[in-house]
């Protein structure tokens, strides 16, 4: 016993990391193979193992990153044709690697002997799918894979450790056993094959790998699990402790700063560059434990890739990537030397709180405070002359201060009583000179947001109200009872011949990841418009479309939001966004962080958490906790379109195992309650009237397995039906409740008298309840208008006492049937409820609007939506973020934009009052 203790131990010594020079030394001396892949060990584009008995070879230049890894770059990999099956493992085998995946993908090797054809499957793969790592053999059936539990982060380095002992498969990472699988028998081996490394390659298929890799070795017995996790220590793949995520906002046109929240007591260091390799270094400051680094000398449109390293052979973070394409920052504005004219543009943008968008001057023709005031916001300045002699020199000295064009703009007009030449509910902020409040400054102003300044009336301020029937889109589906649908009349309008184009801008689709994952829809609260991109944010002002801030944050990503909830919620003043386990609060004007606060965690627990539902319901912000690792974060690949039916991958709920509030009536948010009962199945977190509705499930099976990603069929057993009070969690009732099982979707839906429960299996079922008890009212069944490009998984709209669900809308009160001529959808994007009109993808795929009145349907030429939510109706407009970018269906228009009721264009706005 002892003696095989020290022969594994001695076996698996594989690969030591030396932090401090990047360098990886190979040590073991009874290693089946081995290699170390640092520039040093390659003879031209050969690489040998340590016995010189198997030889790599790469088809391309080689690319080596900054700690000695070979960067695989998705184009080739690395191959051998001349080993024989004979010569590798039979009956136990352990492969390992120290790699990392920069992009998942459907069939992901990192080393491999294997021939899969159809029904012919021979051979062993360590690898990885879209977001997991696996290792599989064959023993002359079907592959038999175990793939890990643990997803991998994209740019963060791993050890994956697959092992076979005659009796299962096994995958560690890091040290810790992820999935195992039972097998028996010896390797069954094709009769020939590529051995390969970063690549699958068989006789007809090639898949590159797109990572990087630092060692790999091969042992011909199946290695222990202590002496595994004894390995992984060794390597010090320990990442960074992060108590906030970095992320990333762009601080100039050249410069950006990168921020984290770390307990570490050790300096630390930014590491980046324009390719993985890197190569640039600063350090990081640090203040109590918020660090920042500020990156400068950006070059424009440059993709370029960043990691955190602490000092003195610490840990590192993954390595992330921006590009400063999306630099939305405004063009800088040389200082001036007029510091009357400076305080006096600085008392300005204080006295009206108006800082971004649009500044209209009127009766200046001082260029030094025109310069001031762009200078001191991000305005975009626009000063109107009647003179053309005026304008001539006010954009000559322009000019010569450099702003000219870019922060300022000389328009001619009759400065006094004239029409102003500009789009109405456009500007931020007027300054008046001289000119006395009239039709004109009330049109052009931004409703809600937007202020006039009258200097000649001792700075008097006028504040223009919103306009009339407007409503905010606060959460995922309109409102926090997940109505699809909000209180926006759109002034009337049912038919897109009513509307006109308000603004068409930024982002475009460079901004998200693609149409298809499901991402989480947009939010407009305030007259701001909040949109989710490619692991980033943007705020935008939803009248005129101007960004007022973004950030990058790599951890921001939550995708299949039909099987989940939205990630984040908004009020007039803030947005809150889940991001791992904090919610981060934002002002939503600035864009400031202003608060983050944790998941509120049964101490006594030792699972991880992460934020899954959250809303912004009374005085409380509400969360739930799922497990680490649960919410859906993987878009690449033909499975990531989630639109799969019962039992297909992507159609597991993702489940929580308690829900908590925070107290918002203070400056800061502070925790309330908690409250854990069953397992919580995030679809149907809603709220109506300060009760929080949601169903559950108390099967101790499911309560006891460590997933809650779950399709397990108890999921649909010992379900109830809850109802707790927001403000402290308290249990008001609970009902047991039978339904159909949600195979495919489950939504719950609350107004202030009903809940609506919605389960698709092989049709549509929907159940209505009474909000005061649970007390069920009536039921029907429809059948799907088609079973693809989420025919079978459309989100009811309920708005206005009616229910619409394709193709039929329904009283709410008794279940009757009103309609079955609903507008019919022709793609993804799922219904929504704007005012008399429903929006969807409808005729030709283009974004469409359904009169509830007339059954008559209009549309958008060459506009389509994202593929679940991403045109809402909000602000007195219908808002439409790019979403649909990644289609190859059409010559779709990807941009933003915003149409606003021509109804709203053709009033005058109403006195209003700051």
């Amino acid at each position: 016993m002892k003696l095989t203790k020290l022969l594994l131990t001695a076996l698996f010594s594989l690969v030591c990391l030396s932090v401090s020079n990047s360098q990886i030394d190979l040590k073991s001396n009874s290693a089946l193979h081995s290699w170390n892949f640092s520039e040093g060990n390659w003879i031209k584009n050969t690489l040998s193992d340590r016995t010189n008995r198997v030889k790599f070879e790469a088809d391309n230049l080689l690319t080596f990153g900054s700690s000695g890894e070979l960067i695989l770059s998705g184009m080739s990999g690395l191959f051998n044709d001349s080993t024989t099956a004979s010569s590798l493992p039979k009956d136990q085998i352990t492969v390992e690697a120290v790699v990392t995946i920069t992009e998942g993908q459907q069939w992901g090797s990192i080393i491999g002997y294997a021939q899969d054809n159809g029904s012919y499957e021979r051979g062993w793969i360590l690898g990885y799918n879209e977001d997991s790592f696996l290792f599989w053999i064959s023993t002359g059936g079907p592959l038999i894979q175990a793939t890990s539990k643990t997803k991998f982060e994209r740019g963060m380095r791993y050890h994956v450790v697959g092992t076979y002992d005659g009796s299962a498969v096994k995958i560690y990472v890091n040290g810790k056993l992820s999935a195992q699988t039972n097998a028996s028998g010896p390797i069954v081996y094709p009769k020939s094959a590529f051995y390969t490394v970063g690549i699958y390659k068989d006789d007809d298929e090639s898949y590159p790998m797109n990572g990087s890799i630092f060692a790999a070795q091969i042992h011909n017995i199946a290695v222990g699990p202590s002496s595994i996790l004894a390995q992984s220590n060794k390597l010090g793949l320990s990442p960074i402790k992060f108590s906030v995520q970095p992320s990333l906002r762009f601080i100039s046109g050249d410069g950006a700063r990168i921020t984290w929240t770390s307990s570490s007591v050790k300096d630390m260091t930014v590491h980046f560059g324009k390719t993985r390799r890197l190569g640039n270094i600063i350090n990081a400051h640090k203040k109590n434990d918020q660090y920042f680094a500020d990156l400068s000398q950006l070059e424009p449109d440059t993709e370029y890739f960043y990691k955190l390293v602490e000092s003195d052979r610490g840990s590192s973070g993954p390595t992330y990537e921006f590009n400063t394409n999306l630099n939305f920052s405004v063009p800088s504005v040389p200082a001036q030397v007029n510091s009357k004219l400076r305080e006096r543009a600085q008392k300005i943008i204080n006295e009206s709180g108006c800082k971004n968008g649009y500044c209209l001057v009127l009766g200046s023709t001082d260029p030094d405070l025109l310069v001031e005031l762009a200078r001191l916001s991000r305005f975009s300045v626009i000063s109107l002359q009647s003179d053309q002699s005026v304008i001539n020199e006010l954009r000559g000295q322009l000019y010569k201060l450099g702003v000219q064009g870019s922060r300022v703009n000389v328009l001619k007009s009759d400065r006094l009583t004239g029409k102003i030449p500009l789009t109405s509910c456009m500007i931020n902020l007027v300054v008046s000179v001289d000119r006395k409040e009239d039709d004109e400054i009330r049109r052009v102003l931004v409703p809600g947001r937007g202020r006039a300044i009258f200097l000649s009336e001792g700075n008097r301020l006028y504040a223009r109200p919103k306009l009339p029937g407007s409503g905010d889109w606060t959460h995922q589906y309109g409102d926090a009872g997940n109505t699809t649908s909000t209180k926006e009349t759109l002034a009337g309008a049912t038919g897109t011949h009513e509307f006109s184009i308000q603004w068409v801008g930024r982002p475009g689709a460079d901004f998200g990841i693609d149409r298809n994952p499901r991402m989480p829809a947009p939010l407009s609260a305030g007259g701001r418009l909040f949109h989710q991109g490619m692991n980033r944010l943007v705020a935008l002002d939803a009248h005129n479309g101007s960004v007022l801030w973004s950030i990058e944050a790599p951890d921001l990503r939550r995708v299949n939001i039909p099987r989940d909830c939205g990630n984040w919620c908004a009020d007039d003043d803030r947005l809150y966004v889940a991001v791992n386990d904090l919610a981060w609060i934002f002002d939503s004007e600035s864009g400031q962080r202003v608060q983050t606060v944790k998941v509120i965690k049964n101490e006594l627990s030792t699972n991880d958490y992460e934020w899954g539902y959250i809303g912004r319901i009374g005085d409380n912000l509400i969360g739930s906790a799922t497990r680490a690792e649960t919410s859906y974060k993987s878009f690449w690949s033909g499975k990531m379109w989630y639109d799969g039916k019962g039992g297909d991958v992507g159609t597991q709920q993702v489940c929580s195992d308690f829900i908590f509030g925070y107290s918002l009536k203070g400056s800061k948010a502070k925790p309330s309650w908690r409250y854990e009962n069953g397992v919580i199945l995030n679809p149907t977190i809603s709220c109506a009237d300060r009760h929080l509705y949601f169903i559950e499930t108390r099967h101790p099976k499911i309560k006891k397995q460590e997933n809650r990603r779950v399709s397990d069929k108890s999921l649909w057993l010992d379900q109830f039906l809850v109802c707790i009070d927001t403000d402290n969690g308290k249990v008001i009732w609970e009902k047991p409740i039978d339904t159909e099982d949600g195979l495919i979707t489950f939504y719950l839906q609350a107004t202030k008298n009903r809940l609506i429960l919605t389960a698709s299996n092989s049709k549509f079922h929907i159940y209505t309840f009474k909000a005061n008890n649970g007390e069920p009212i009536w039921s029907k069944s429809s059948n799907w208008a088609d079973d693809h490009h989420s025919g079978h998984m459309q989100h009811p709209v309920v708005t206005n006492d009616k229910i619409y669900l394709q193709p039929n809308g329904y009283d709410l009160s008794t279940g009757e049937i009103l309609t079955t001529k609903m507008g019919k959808r022709e793609g993804c994007h799922t219904y929504v409820g704007a005012g008399d009109a429903l929006l969807y993808r409808g005729k030709a795929r283009q974004i469409s609007m359904w009169s509830k009145e007339t059954e008559s349907t209009t549309s958008w030429p060459r506009l389509r939506p994202s593929c679940w939510l991403n045109t809402i109706p909000a602000s007195g407009m219908i808002l439409i973020p790019e979403g649909g970018g990644g289609c190859s269906c059409g010559g779709w228009m990807e941009t933003s934009l915003g149409f606003i009721p021509r109804k709203h264009l053709l009033n005058t706005a109403k006195e209003g009052t700051p």
